[in-house]
């Protein structure tokens, strides 16, 4: 079960540089700094940070048990556009539930309905088991 997950970084660098009110590339800017290896020892980092490959894009194939996803529809943060897109591309196993919400809210807007959610899933895991 994942709540409001970051599925893809890059997408998240983007709505959050977005977000801040800066152009939209100053995101696709800021990624090279943090993955590719000279750049990412040049401002710091130690090694640099797979973002690609962090993406769902990357593994979804890979994906071997049935999820949950939780995710308010006015998250502006982490785009409900990413689990979303990883549901349909996964729609045996991904389950996607959204909810009128922020960030990680989505308990807090209704939390009788997250319940629920949250119920009916398992016991059709369980069911399946």
């Amino acid at each position: 079960m994942l709540d409001s997950p970051v599925l893809d970084w890059q997408d998240v660098i983007r709505t959050n540089c977005a977000r801040a009110g800066l152009p939209g590339f100053v995101g696709a800017f800021a990624e090279p700094w943090l993955s590719k290896p000279i750049l990412a020892r040049l401002v710091g980092l130690p090694r640099s940070i797979p973002l690609e490959k962090m993406s769902y894009k990357h593994w979804v194939t890979e994906l071997r048990v049935p999820t949950l996803i939780l995710h308010g529809d006015r998250d502006d943060s982490v785009p409900v556009n990413s689990s979303a897109m990883f549901r349909n591309l996964r729609p045996d196993l991904v389950m996607l539930n959204t909810f009128s919400a922020g960030h990680m809210l989505s308990w807090n807007a209704d939390s009788s309905c997250w319940r629920e959610s949250v119920q009916t899933w398992l016991a059709r895991q369980h069911r399946a088991d």
